[in-house]
């Protein structure tokens, strides 16, 4: 471990891996964790999808469909969850842009299953209010610098 990364650790940033300059703040556990469980559930859901479509008859193709729909997006949130545990410009914007889609989402079901939607609901805002706080915002401004 290098004297820049005992800093890191010493300030209660995580080391930094090889090539990044600015230290990932302890703060951005917050938006990366949520995101990886998004992550998670999206593959769970297409999963879920695979198998009812497996006795849904007509519908079987549709579900499919929604099962690689889903497994997409999967792959771009987690890809957004290392981006911006990283550090990199492009994941912040790509994240905010899905949490809003999922708080949209969020009050389209919430009339109909309150838990689902109280759950997208209050997972998107501990993103966005992850990606904004002063520790995530100053190491995301120090990074912009840096490159």
């Amino acid at each position: 471990m290098s004297s820049h990364n005992d800093r890191a650790a010493a300030s209660g940033a995580s080391p930094e891996p090889e090539g990044q300059r600015v230290p990932t703040p302890r703060a951005m556990l917050l938006p990366v964790t949520v995101l990886g469980i998004q992550a998670l559930a999206l593959v769970g859901a297409a999963v879920s999808f695979v198998i009812t479509a497996i006795t849904a008859g007509p519908l079987a193709a549709s579900l499919i469909g929604l099962a690689v729909m889903f497994l997409i997006f999967a792959a771009g949130v987690g890809a957004a969850a290392r981006g911006a545990w990283r550090l990199h410009r492009w994941a912040r914007p790509a994240a905010i842009a899905f949490e809003l889609l999922v708080i949209v989402f969020a009050f389209s079901v919430i009339g109909g299953s309150l838990w689902l939607g109280l759950a997208c609901l209050v997972t998107a805002i501990a993103v966005l209010l992850g990606f904004f706080l002063p520790a995530v915002v100053d190491a995301y401004n120090r990074a912009l610098t840096d490159y």
